[in-house]
């Protein structure tokens, strides 16, 4: 399977080529490329590249309006508009890492076996190939930077839509495999929209955290799910449920995606440190290039787990309550208000019990 993947991808390629051969090669054969031009291209490459996240993004969410679903939010690079439930657009500073755009979408009511989901999948991809074709089809043939924009436009679709990592093709395709996969879609979309309306997990329909079965096999679906079980846990406090869970998904990191990897060992390194500081994981996740990377981040979670480490581990009281009052500050700015007040109760639970130094792992169950 994984060698088809690669031949797809260099088909793709191939005619992504040919179709810059097409539109490029009768311009090369009357204009010089000197200074200008190669700066025109360059220019061209980059201002398309963006252009092409944001048609992407736009395309998500015009296809999934006209299947029945309603603007969450949307991001570009780092730039997020979030729609309030007045009709206010408020725009904020945030990022996902792997990821250069994202639209969110609330979805229509659940329906088994009648759930829309390939439109909105496929928005984004529609969205670039229409823009592409329509600019390179009248502009292309006569000015560069509008045959740039077209190819850029298919190097974006294509491999987007080739099944790889969990781009849109692949979602489409886990999605397709079975109801059970298609209700896992409509819960993860579901609970960001709740969250981003600041709802927390335990406002949640308790179906959301029942563990959906594994059919035709364990998808990153489950595996999202398999994290809003975690959220729920840590919002409420039941470590036992939170240690196990995450035990769980150490078990199979090697198949998770790489930013779901991230994520677990971050979680597992605050577990580990708040239930069994002595254990030898700590060290090596602490260590772990990817959590140091992620941990560089300005986050409300990010300061809860240094402050956990700087208490348990360093047993520097004073360093681990300056985290978490930084993290609580971050609060206003949390780009998922449901997050941050889940955020803002852990770290208010770990603050009132760090405060004396006294408190150990011995006594947190």
């Amino acid at each position: 399977m994984k060698k088809l993947k690669i031949v797809l991808l260099y088909l793709a390629f191939a005619v992504i080529g040919g179709i810059g051969g097409y539109l490029l090669g009768p311009m090369l054969d009357d204009v010089h490329f000197g200074l200008w031009e190669i700066i025109v291209v360059v220019l061209s490459l980059v201002i398309s590249f963006l252009l092409h996240i944001a048609i992407h993004e736009a395309g998500h969410g015009l296809f999934g309006w006209l299947s029945g679903y309603k603007m969450v939010s949307y991001r570009i690079l780092s730039y997020l508009w979030i729609w309030q439930p007045d009709g206010r657009i408020q725009f904020r500073r945030f990022s996902v890492p792997g990821t250069l755009g994202q639209c969110l979408m609330a979805p229509p009511p659940y329906r088994q076996g009648q759930f829309p989901y390939k439109r909105y999948l496929f928005g984004g991809v529609l969205a670039n190939i229409i823009a592409s074709l329509v600019i390179g089809l009248t502009l292309g043939f006569r000015w560069l930077p509008a045959a740039v924009f077209a190819l850029v436009g298919i190097l974006v679709a294509l491999p987007n839509i080739i099944p790889a990592g969990f781009n849109d093709g692949m979602s489409i395709k886990v999605a397709s495999s079975s109801e059970e996969q298609t209700y896992l879609f409509y819960i993860q979309i579901a609970v960001n929209y709740q969250l981003m309306m600041g709802h927390t997990f335990k406002e949640l329909p308790d179906e959301f955290f029942q563990a959906v079965p594994e059919i035709p096999e364990r998808t990153y679906f489950n595996t999202s799910q398999s994290f809003l079980i975690v959220g729920r846990a840590l919002e409420l406090h039941d470590w036992p449920r939170f240690s196990a869970e995450l035990e769980k998904l150490w078990q199979m990191r090697e198949d998770l995606i790489v930013i779901y990897q991230i994520e677990l060992k971050k979680e597992l390194l605050f577990c580990l440190c708040l239930l069994s500081p002595e254990d030898e994981r700590i060290a090596e996740l602490w260590q772990d290039k990817q959590v140091r990377a992620s941990l560089k981040q300005t986050g409300m979670a990010n300061k809860r787990i240094e402050a956990m480490y700087a208490y348990a581990v360093e047993h520097d009281n004073d360093r681990a309550q300056r985290l978490l009052a930084e993290g609580r500050a971050l609060l206003p700015k949390a780009p998922n208000p449901g997050d941050g007040m889940i955020e803002f109760g852990v770290n208010d639970w770990l603050a009132e019990r760090m405060r004396d130094g006294a408190w150990t792992a011995h006594n947190t169950l």
